[in-house]
């Protein structure tokens, strides 16, 4: 539309309004005895008499059909509008994004904070919005996506759902992925699987689970001898002696950590690209021997809530593990533990910070 018809559209809408303003405005006087009376017109004593009503319905219609005419109608406009659609495949361990956006410049916006690896394809349409809101939640399931999921699982937001489906590598991170979901306080649809595991698999797991101890019951007579015995001589833990094979496996992953110690990104579970090519060389370790086993322990300083402490080690412990099983590792030879601010080995300053004390630990032990 041209400057010359938009001047005169609003020209028509001022007009139309102040026709409206006087037609409907309310005159205070006063009358006799000083008391206040309010005098309004109505359909029967306005200036357009009986026709008020209609006229005023007619007036309302020019006006709304002005502001549609000069994009002022954010009603309707908000009406018009419907939200972005897109859906993220793992494909060769790296997240691909397909979707409809408004523009390059949305669709970058959301490559830029979901951290999304590659681009599929997009299609553009002028009317679509993006919910910040649920794509910042949307962010915190980003990590266990990556690294939870095996290749073809999806995430996805359609009409302002999300959809997540796909299958795990390893059960042990349904309870870790259960957790961000709730904690998250999305709405999510999901179609989770399990890996299948072969009846080997099986038979390692009743081989390796440890025997529940059945307690027997023990008589108060019995109890007090216990009692008088423990107070005699204590019960002592004995330590078995680690092999020479387990020995010089945790000398090699010590020399490693020490020289390299895994760090994370910043604000995030994922360990960094120098911290990557440490783990593939205790990853190769792991790999000479399958009677080997380690446990991957976290740690962090006394910052913050312990709970939470407690639960960001547990995460990045879980990041290790997963890439240990990404380079080939048996996920019968790595156990993670997040231990949180428990067992510190140097003294936290006044505001609870220590970067000795955020650290990973490799435990190696072996298969009995």
């Amino acid at each position: 539309m041209s400057l010359g018809k938009k001047v005169f559209f609003l020209l028509v809408t001022l007009v139309i309004l102040i026709v409206y303003t006087v037609s409907t405005f309310s005159y205070k006087t006063i009358l006799n005895n000083g008391e206040n009376q309010i005098t309004s017109f109505s359909s029967e004593d306005t200036m357009f008499g009986e026709y008020a009503n209609l006229a005023i319905g007619k007036i309302n219609e020019l006006k709304s059909s002005a502001l549609k005419t000069l994009g002022l109608d954010k009603e309707a406009d908000l009406a018009n509008k419907q939200p972005i659609s897109f859906e993220l495949l793992k494909d060769q361990g790296v997240v691909l994004m397909n979707g409809i956006f408004k523009d390059e410049e949305q669709a970058k916006s959301v490559v830029d904070l979901l951290n999304i690896n590659r681009n599929g394809e997009y299609e553009f349409e002028e009317n679509r919005v993006k919910d910040v809101v649920l794509l910042n939640k949307l962010s915190l399931l980003m990590d266990s996506f990556k690294e939870f999921f095996a290749d073809g699982s999806k995430l996805s937001i359609e009409d302002g759902k999300i959809l997540l489906s796909g299958e795990l590598k390893d059960s042990n991170f349904k309870p870790l992925l259960d957790s961000i979901i709730t904690k998250s306080n999305l709405d999510i649809i999901t179609d989770i699987k399990e890996p299948i595991k072969s009846k080997i698999e099986k038979i390692i797991d009743s081989i390796i689970k440890p025997s529940v101890v059945k307690v027997k019951e023990v008589s108060s007579e019995s109890e007090d001898k216990l009692n008088k015995l423990e107070n005699i001589a204590p019960v002592t833990d004995v330590i078995e002696p680690k092999s020479k094979l387990v020995q010089d496996a945790q000398n090699s992953i010590n020399n490693l950590t020490s020289n390299n110690k895994i760090t994370f990104k910043r604000r995030s579970t994922n360990i960094t690209e120098e911290s990557k090519e440490t783990v593939k060389e205790i990853a190769n370790i792991l790999l000479g021997n399958s009677k080997l086993t380690v446990e991957v322990a976290g740690h962090t300083d006394s910052r913050g809530r312990a709970s939470l402490n407690k639960k960001i080690s547990q995460d990045r412990a879980n990041s290790v593990k997963a890439i240990l099983m990404s380079l080939g590792v048996n996920v019968k030879q790595i156990k993670a533990v997040g231990y949180g601010e428990d067992f510190p080995i140097a003294k936290d300053d006044a505001k609870g910070l220590s970067e000795v004390n955020r650290r990973v630990e490799f435990i190696v032990g072996e298969v009995k």
